[in-house]
């Protein structure tokens, strides 16, 4: 069962990021990092992957030490986006850089990475570490994508997308293809997951756009429309913007955002924008095309746990 898999997941994840300062000042940031738990739909994607293998129970131990290093990998990038962003909350409690300096948050999120070289060297995951180390790379690259589309009003769904399968989409791509490829899933199968995995990434950032629009800052545990306020404008934003109408009232918006910034009744009128031109329900019936094309690749493998698995995270993410 997924429940038993995501026992032996946590274990190792406790174990990696387990170090020999507690009771200190650094003991403290590191735990702080290490602790925030979110819905790990990484690792939970990378065994769900595996178990279309024949390999599958023979490779256990490893498969769950690799899915512990990708949920790793993503809590050090939470840790680094927070500090880039300056976001003061991360999971509903003080993000890193927020309670500690973001001195220290730079080090924390680079412990964490440093814990993943650490194991793929000692337990020689070569492959699989390299799958890995690419995606952190465009990971990388997604994020500065992203940071010199900042304030640009004239920025494009083309460039915004480019920069999502970057820094969200590679690393459910490589859970995806670490877990097919290590428990020895045929060629054709590794590709269709690796598919999925990418489809899945680019919906999951979609929905987590969308709930700017669709819940409060208390729901989500973060700040509502800082990517707006921060000049990251994401899809229902660039939806409304193909209207006109729509551009012409957001635009003198985004002006004064990158120029002065923005109050909370120039936020309220740019979601009213939003909103009235169509950027929410087009956002959501692109979650819902992505969620198809998922339903699609796994039509097209086995039937079974995995299968099920994969399809509940599916209809998790593309609920709108």
């Amino acid at each position: 069962m997924i429940s038993d898999w995501m026992d032996s997941v946590e274990s190792d994840i406790a174990r990696l990021t387990a170090h020999p300062y507690a009771g200190t000042p650094v003991g403290e940031v590191l735990d702080w990092a290490a602790c925030s738990k979110g819905k790990r739909i990484r690792p939970m994607l990378l065994v769900l992957s595996a178990m279309f293998g024949p390999r599958c129970e023979e490779r256990r131990a490893r498969l769950s030490l690799l899915a512990a290093m990708t949920e790793i990998t993503h809590l050090a990038s939470l840790v680094h986006d927070d500090i880039v962003d300056d976001a003061p909350v991360r999971r509903e409690k003080a993000s890193v850089q927020k309670k500690f300096g973001k001195d220290a948050a730079v080090y924390a999120g680079d412990f964490l990475i440093s814990r993943v070289m650490y194991t793929q060297a000692q337990e020689n995951l070569h492959e699989s570490g390299m799958i890995l180390a690419g995606a952190i790379g465009q990971m990388c690259a997604g994020e500065i994508g992203q940071a010199g589309c900042r304030y640009r009003e004239d920025v494009t769904l083309q460039e915004y997308l480019c920069n999502i399968r970057g820094k969200t989409t590679a690393l459910f791509k490589a859970a995806c293809r670490i877990g097919a490829l290590e428990s020895g899933c045929s060629p054709a199968v590794i590709e269709q997951l690796d598919k999925l995995g990418e489809a899945l990434g680019c919906m999951f950032q979609f929905r987590d756009d969308l709930l700017d629009f669709t819940t409060d800052q208390a729901c989500m545990g973060k700040e509502t429309h800082k990517d707006f306020r921060d000049g990251i404008y994401t899809m229902p934003v660039l939806m409304a913007m193909r209207n006109s109408e729509a551009r012409d009232k957001l635009l003198p918006i985004m002006r004064r955002n990158r120029e002065e910034g923005i109050d909370r009744t120039q936020i309220r009128e740019m979601e009213e924008i939003v909103r009235e031109y169509g950027g929410v329900e087009e956002t959501k019936k692109e979650i819902l095309r992505y969620r198809k094309r998922c339903e699609e690749i796994l039509a097209g493998l086995p039937a079974g746990a995995a299968s099920s698995g994969l399809d509940k995270i599916v209809k998790k993410c593309a609920q709108v």
